[in-house]
């Protein structure tokens, strides 16, 4: 099975717009890399991301009031995937891509559960199916298209991996 972990950021200095580099690859864009799971065992590539101006303008207030009240992880966790995110107008987003304020189902990949959550810019309640874009689960979810998966090592050091799997139509 393929793992996807969390990404690295985009290297400082690189420049936004639509030019090629000497590698083929998009400037503007983080390249595609390897990471290494837990057990040394290599990765593959991160899923592409895609976040709406409108989100982003959002999720920047929301890492700003993290740091704020001290929750420097979540904020870099989430700062870390807005770097490698691909920015678009809320127009020329896919269909089944997951943004704020609208309603996805995942799979938890190691136990198999399958949840329908609606992904928020606050405080989640996860008895109410609101989750935080703070959490690690509203972290890997969004910005994710159908069927795409991530993964990330949970406190305990255990691997874990969600898939999303429906994207429910309607505003983001």
């Amino acid at each position: 099975m393929a793992i996807q972990l969390f990404g690295p950021r985009r290297p400082r200095g690189m420049p936004a717009g639509g030019a090629r580099r000497r590698d083929g690859g998009e400037i503007g864009r983080a390249p595609s890399r390897v990471v290494r799971n837990a057990g040394g065992a290599a990765g593959v590539d991160l899923p592409e991301i895609t976040i709406t101006h409108e989100d982003l303008a959002v999720l920047t207030r929301v890492i700003r009031e993290a740091v704020a009240e001290g929750r420097y992880s979540a904020a870099a966790r989430l700062g870390n995937e807005l770097h490698r995110a691909r920015i678009v107008p809320a127009g020329h987003a896919p269909a089944g891509c997951l943004a704020l304020n609208r309603a996805g189902r995942y799979l938890e990949e190691r136990s198999g559960a399958v949840r329908d959550v609606v992904l928020v810019s606050g405080r989640g309640r996860s008895s109410s199916g609101l989750v935080s874009v703070l959490s690690r689960v509203g972290t890997a979810l969004i910005g994710l298209s159908e069927g795409q998966a991530m993964g990330w090592l949970d406190p305990r050091g255990k691997l874990r991996v969600i898939r999303l799997l429906k994207v429910e139509p309607g505003a983001g």
